[in-house]
């Protein structure tokens, strides 16, 4: 009996159910009783606000990220698109116009992405490489390399302000969770994700356009984009054209620690969400503990490369117990 119960665990198939709610445990656990102040209620207000921004652009990576694609440009997209919308709140002292300019350039570079790399078959990595130059010279330049002080309470409430005791960031960052999580676990659409980027030729034999399907994947990840660029710029109080470097970086983090796989066809929002919980600690932690900068890039790097293991590992497992 026992040796028939020890045949059918499956390291891979526990790991893909319990695995990143084990790791949080544990990082929470350890910083608990290890780190000084990390209990503190300031302390954990200040994690939530810290990863308010790059876990919306996680949302937004995670579909594209099922799909087999990438989006490397996020940190370049969100100073451009919030100095613009520090710029028209400024100008023009309506937040909701600021608001509603900075979705709608979201959705012209989402679109112009989806496009370039459907249309002419370009690498996501070499476009959204291309991207990430344009987007933070776009930022300087429209700038003039200064920083967009001035802007009204309203805007910095988005990154600062609180309903109660919950900071308005983090009730934007549950919505755009809601929001997505519907399309991709309730809506056809979210099948089809999971479908072409499992197999894009066999979606596409049973009728599925994987071109169609990845640029309406780019324009949500804009659109994301758009409301990240809002919750870094309110945080800042400022629109700064320097803003946002290695956004991108923590937000694939939080991707692929949640358990979204890098070759695509499987990964979940909720995975994603406890992820960019356990890069907010982890960085928390190192600044806390007074950690260099420059080691806290490589602990970065360190945790993605390990992720990617892990799921190599845990998909082999998973395809030898089948």
């Amino acid at each position: 009996m026992n040796k028939s119960a020890a045949k059918k665990f499956n390291f891979g198939q526990f790991y893909g159910k319990y695995g990143i709610f084990l790791i949080f445990v544990v990082i929470f656990a350890i910083a608990s009783v290890a780190v000084p102040g990390f209990l503190s209620q300031y302390n954990l207000k200040n994690v939530l606000l810290s990863i308010a921004c790059t876990t919306v652009l996680a949302f937004g990576a995670t579909f594209v990220i099922i799909l087999g694609h990438i989006n490397i440009a996020y940190g370049s997209e969100i100073a451009l698109i919030g100095c613009i919308a520090c710029m028209v709140d400024v100008a023009t002292g309506s937040v909701w116009l600021a608001i509603a300019v900075a979705l709608l350039i979201g959705l012209v570079l989402g679109a112009l992405t989806g496009f370039i790399i459907t249309k002419f078959s370009i690498p996501a990595f070499i476009m959204t490489l291309a991207l990430t130059e344009a987007a933070r010279g776009g930022a300087v330049l429209v700038t003039g390399g200064n920083t967009i002080s001035g802007i009204s309470s309203r805007f910095a409430a988005m990154g600062q302000g609180y309903v109660g005791p919950i900071p308005i960031a983090v009730l934007i960052l549950l919505f755009c969770f809601a929001v997505m999580w519907v399309i991709l676990n309730k809506t056809p659409y979210g099948r089809y994700i999971y479908a072409v980027g499992g197999n894009a030729k066999a979606a596409e034999a049973s009728g599925i356009n994987p071109k169609m399907v990845t640029f309406k994947a780019y324009l949500l990840d804009g659109l994301l984009v758009g409301v990240g660029s809002l919750l870094l710029m309110g945080r800042l109080n400022s629109g700064v054209p320097g803003a946002g470097l290695s956004y991108e970086m923590d937000a694939i983090t939080a991707v692929v620690v949640g358990g979204t796989s890098m070759s695509g066809g499987s990964g979940t929002l909720f995975g994603t969400l406890v992820g960019a919980v356990i890069v907010g600690i982890i960085n928390n932690v190192q600044t806390l503990l007074g950690v260099d900068s420059n080691i806290q890039r490589i602990v970065k790097g360190v945790i993605i490369v390990a992720a990617v293991i892990i799921d190599v590992v845990t998909k082999n497992s998973a395809k030898k117990a089948r």
